[in-house]
């Protein structure tokens, strides 16, 4: 893509090779081939390059009687007549090869719903011939998403109108000025500035101590089949949807680890979110024990038990066996344990938000939590700086802590546990021993994970 100047082996006049949207053609000029006359010619091409570059050439300014004339006329008619909507209808066709699932399904909903529909200056925005865009155009569409009203009657945020705009409205924009069906870039720094964050509250919202036991001991008797799932996600920091992907391949508990290489998102695989998420996740004693009870591990075997030797199966699944869908996941169970707990209603992603700063605050490096998370050193600082004090990061110190964590919360909420539970447990059978000899491997657990071989409450 560009434009040179060369000379016409016959003529010897100055002539124009120019290579746009794939197609080679010349121009001629008449200037003979003189240093004066090159020069000129020069730098008339490093203009015709530099608009090339940036998407705005235009053939027929340039050569309103050129040899190709007669293709950019016909082209220039058909932009004139393109709108905003109808350019839309192609290009989302052509995106399921080019994005994931779930960005397919974030275009079409907020065109749909929000950028086509919305008026400007008394016209549909989608109705818009395309040429004519402007930026004051977006200007206006930013001005008509801030007065819309949402479902339960409060404004749109001004982090979701950006998105709209700067994500998917530019994605499609950007694919019009590189097919030449737009000429002018509309989102010029100079001209186009998103809306102002100033109502957006940060994400970084974890679960307490306190929070996190009760939680936990609500699933373990109400929902005891989502207990791994939920202590896995308390314990490690993973995202939602790389726990939901996760396989017993990637599980290894003979050595206390597992592998992150891939997502689940709206019943949709691919891989993570960034090069860095693929990672090897150390799992602490405690949620190793688990994790062995959750998936029958035996020692002595090769790998599982037959009863789980496909490397393939989910380790979390939903009651009917196949895998969890997070979305559901979040609404059935999680938001209705979190009212009967009447703790206050965060995302279930949260709990990586818990997981993070639990481990900075009691001491663990940056970098060894960079690993188990993904997240890089400067995304920990600038998110988790209060969570930051200079103090012990022995591995030994960090496993004490987590012990000390759930034991000194267990013992300061047990008439809280007491009161929201009742006396469930006085009606229930005793438990069953799972596979352990009485006593055998007690020693150092921790008390959640011990609470439901204990003995009874007592009346």
């Amino acid at each position: 893509m560009g434009c040179k100047v060369k000379t016409h082996k016959k003529s010897r006049y100055l002539i124009f090779r120019l290579f746009w949207q794939g197609r080679r053609f010349w121009e001629g000029t008449k200037l003979e081939d003189m240093p004066e006359n090159r020069q000129l010619a020069e730098a008339k091409a490093l203009i015709i390059s530099k608009e090339m570059e940036d998407g705005v050439f235009d053939y027929l300014r340039h050569f309103p009687a050129g040899n190709k004339r007669h293709l950019f006329v016909r082209e220039q008619r058909l932009a004139s007549s393109e709108t905003v909507e109808s350019y839309y209808d192609k290009w989302i066709l052509r995106q399921p090869d080019r994005v994931l699932p779930h960005r397919l399904k974030d275009y079409q909903s907020q065109f749909k719903r929000h950028i086509l529909p919305a008026e400007i200056d008394g016209i549909r925005f989608g109705r818009i011939p395309l040429a004519a865009l402007t930026v004051d155009h977006i200007v206006k569409l930013q001005a008509a998403l801030r007065a819309k009203k949402r479902p339960n009657g409060r404004p749109y945020k001004a982090n979701s109108i950006n998105n709209f705009i700067g994500g998917s409205l530019r994605a499609m924009l950007k694919d019009a000025r590189r097919t030449g069906a737009l000429a002018a870039s509309l989102f010029d720094r100079d001209l186009y500035d998103p809306l102002p964050q100033t109502d957006v509250a940060s994400d970084i919202d974890p679960y307490t101590a306190e929070e996190r036991e009760l939680i936990l001991e609500g699933f373990r008797r109400k929902r005891p089949h989502y207990l791994p799932f939920v202590y896995h996600q308390f314990w490690t920091g993973s995202r939602p949807s790389e726990a939901c992907y996760l396989r017993r391949r990637h599980v290894d508990l003979r050595y206390g680890w597992e592998r992150i290489e891939g997502s689940r998102v709206q019943g949709d695989e691919h891989g993570t979110k960034t090069k860095r998420s693929n990672r090897q996740v150390q799992l602490n004693e405690d949620l190793a024990d688990m994790m062995k009870r959750h998936l029958h591990f035996e020692p002595a075997a090769e790998w599982m038990t037959a009863a789980a030797a496909d490397p393939e199966d989910y380790v979390f699944t939903a009651p009917a066996g196949g895998p969890i869908d997070e979305a559901n996941f979040y609404h059935r169970e999680w938001l209705a344990m979190l009212r009967q707990l009447k703790i206050r209603p965060r995302p279930f992603y949260n709990t990586r938000h818990s997981y993070v700063s639990f481990m900075l605050s009691c001491g663990h490096s940056a970098i060894y939590v960079s690993k188990q998370t993904g997240d890089s050193i400067k995304t920990l600082e600038a998110n988790y700086a209060r969570y930051l004090p200079e103090v012990d990061t022995r591995r030994d110190a960090i496993e004490a802590e987590i012990r000390k964590s759930a034991d000194t919360v267990r013992k300061a909420i047990s008439n809280r546990i007491s009161k929201i539970f009742g006396r469930d447990r006085e009606k229930q059978k005793p438990p069953k021993n799972q596979g352990l000899q009485t006593g055998a491997g007690e020693e150092g657990r921790t008390p959640d994970l011990m609470y439901s071989m204990n003995t009874q409450t007592r009346p």
